[in-house]
């Protein structure tokens, strides 16, 4: 081609690529055109495949950085005003597009729920194998071209210029997409209900051709403890109640759910009555909510075991004494039911 000018899109049309086309591109072009053309492997026609194997060499050659172009060709002046040389221009990737959005259940203890706070959870996303990625999804071999020096198929890849089976990746098997667990900590208003969704910004599935990433989403699901028992936004629990303070009555602080609550207790309170507060129970999506409902469960204070004999024997005698007064009273109210009659 000595003395004719010959442009950097001719090298390219001579391996029968367009313009964009890879490093990866031109080496696997040129292994097919020159198994094609090789004149060794065209016995008897070799005065007519010799002058095209000879231009697919050259561009080869000058594609790859190996040889200069003429001066005075157009190729060379068009390599002088790029940024970067032919043989380093890769293919016009995609553009970078948002992940997918992520949707999983959040399940909310019931002091969260309430109260507010912060519960982790564990989700699946899928992305990018970021082995396959360092590794090389191509022959090793063959480096992807699919054909071995003397221009035969790969025996390793078969032709594919894939990886053999024998070396498929594991975390994926070969497909280039895996599955992972992924872990976030979400903030939980307090008053969430059913239902109700939480967004975490970035925490859904990677963004194709590095884009960012989707968002998590999370469908919250409040979840009761055996202490307590649910009734759609009422709750239900017990408490323990010493019998000094359920026979005299009196105020009484109980722990429910991690915070303290405040009470009265009405004098003569019996084993399995309730005390209700209002207000204190789940909250919808409308603002109402339900009330939390004590039910008393008698216990002995814990002084009980530093009575002497003296105040054990002086409780023996007021518990008798409230008992025969009990007795008296009772014939009494009987009498005057009769006398009503």
């Amino acid at each position: 081609m000595r003395g004719k000018c010959v442009s950097l899109d001719e090298y390219y049309r001579r391996l029968k690529l367009p313009d964009t086309a890879s490093p990866a591109d031109v080496k696997r072009a040129y292994r097919r055109l020159r198994a094609k053309y090789h004149p060794d492997r065209n016995k008897g026609r070799e005065s007519t495949v010799e002058p095209v194997f000879k231009r697919i060499q050259e561009a080869f050659e000058i594609l790859t950085g190996e040889r200069q172009p003429p001066v005075s060709s157009p190729a060379a002046a068009s390599t002088e005003r790029r940024d970067k040389p032919a043989h380093s221009r890769e293919h016009r990737s995609p553009p970078p597009m948002r992940g997918a959005n992520c949707l999983a259940e959040l399940f909310v203890p019931l002091e969260a729920a309430i109260h507010g706070g912060e519960v982790e959870a564990s989700y699946a996303v899928r992305g990018p194998c970021h082995p396959c990625q360092e590794r090389g999804a191509q022959c090793a071999s063959c480096n992807g071209s699919g054909l071995s020096v003397s221009g035969m198929h790969c025996v390793a890849c078969g032709g594919t210029g894939r990886p053999p089976a024998s070396d498929l990746c594991q975390a994926c098997l070969g497909t280039g997409i895996r599955t992972w667990r992924k872990f976030e900590t979400v903030k939980v208003p307090a008053g969430v209900w059913d239902g109700q969704r939480l967004v975490v910004e970035g925490g859904g599935h990677p963004g194709p051709n590095g884009g960012p990433p989707g968002d998590a989403i999370f469908s919250v699901a409040i979840v009761c403890s055996a202490a307590f028992r649910r009734d759609g936004l009422n709750l239900a629990s017990e408490i323990q109640v010493d019998f000094v303070t359920a026979t005299l009555g009196g105020n009484f602080e109980a722990q429910i759910l991690g915070r303290a609550h405040q009470m009265t207790i009405p004098p003569d309170a019996q084993q399995g009555s309730t005390i209700r507060l209002r207000g204190h129970g789940l909250t919808d999506r409308n603002g109402s909510r339900g009330d939390l409902t004590l039910q008393l469960v008698l216990a002995m204070p814990a002084a009980a075991s530093h009575l002497t004999d003296d105040e054990r024997q002086r409780l023996r005698e007021m518990f008798a004494d409230a008992g025969r007064r009990a007795t008296q009273v009772m014939p009494a109210c009987s009498s005057q039911r009769f006398a009503a009659k």
